[in-house]
């Protein structure tokens, strides 16, 4: 009985540790450091980025090509924006393998509030992947510039 106590106590400081299966956000050093080319399963894979500002809303559509086919098995499962001031992430992501022209490429759309974006400014826009046996990857697109719709 004396040791009952331990095991509140226990649950109590487990969980302010927060969600500790959940990784920490990218800092902007993180993803300004990511390749805007990468290999996987002996192919090169780039991203492409077009960021959309619709009133306050933004929309980035992403598309990861390979040098040649087949696509490796990967999931989109993040969409990240660097701008002069800060990290923007997207609060919904989804994607899936598409027919992209002669190979298959993984589209995809992040979406979130806009919070002082502006059209004409230049960004950097990476996306988070995942492979098949549960590894992260980060893939960053070398230019883009938020477009108005």
């Amino acid at each position: 009985m004396r040791r009952a106590w331990l095991l509140p106590l226990a649950a109590a400081l487990l969980s302010a540790c927060g969600d500790l299966a959940a990784p920490p956000a990218p800092t902007a050093g993180d993803l300004l450091g990511a390749p805007t080319s990468l290999q996987v399963t002996g192919r090169s894979l780039k991203a492409e980025a077009t960021p959309t500002l619709d009133g306050t809303t933004l929309n980035v559509r992403v598309r990861v090509q390979p040098s040649r086919a087949p696509l490796p098995p990967l999931t989109l499962t993040g969409v990240y924006v660097v701008t002069e001031d800060g990290v923007w992430s997207a609060v919904t992501t989804r994607g899936e393998s598409q027919d992209c022209g002669a190979n298959s490429c993984l589209q995809g759309t992040g979406r979130g509030a806009a919070r002082g974006l502006r059209p004409g400014e230049g960004v950097q826009v990476v996306v988070s992947l995942k492979d098949a046996q549960g590894r992260t990857m980060w893939l960053r697109d070398p230019q883009a510039n938020i477009q108005q719709n």
